[in-house]
């Protein structure tokens, strides 16, 4: 059986905050705090995840377009702490937090690359792979540099 695919909230990310980044961030305020930018980080860390997912064409994506993979929640979220404690001018990131973010962006480029898999979904549907050259692309190889009637005066 697989495992299940996740939603991020804000309780997740909350749970990989410290306290003192939750009040710092204003997580529960409601008056045009950084918290306020929580939503469209995570939704813009879901849609890098399942893009980094779909770049290798042997993966699977759930149909629900909300959904990452369960065990790529936590460098999901070390990448959205990452953001929003980016947002707070002057914000004393530490340096763990700053090394937690890059290893979660090696980890998703080893993702793309297809080094790592995820597991897929119960409701998975297979990448979409070109099957034909897009209108107008023109593919070729570029011209010879080399050969017998180019090799003037050598």
């Amino acid at each position: 059986m697989s495992r299940p695919w996740i939603t991020l909230t804000v309780e997740h990310l909350k749970s990989k905050m410290t306290s003192q980044e939750v009040a710092d961030c204003g997580l529960g305020a409601t008056d045009g705090t950084p918290a306020d930018r929580v939503p469209s980080i995570l939704a813009d860390i879901t849609q890098e995840v399942r893009g980094a997912i779909k770049s290798w064409t042997q993966n699977t994506l759930s149909a629900d377009e909300t959904k990452i993979p369960e065990e790529f929640k936590s460098r999901a979220l070390d990448i959205a702490r990452w953001q929003l404690l980016n947002t707070i001018p002057g914000y004393p990131i530490g340096e763990s937090r700053k090394m937690a973010y890059e290893k979660a962006e090696t980890f998703f480029r080893d993702v793309a690359r297809g080094v790592i898999r995820p597991e897929p979904a119960d409701d998975a549907e297979a990448t979409a792979v070109p099957s034909e050259k897009p209108a107008g692309a023109q593919w070729t190889a570029p011209g010879s540099r080399t050969g017998r009637d180019r090799m003037n005066g050598l």
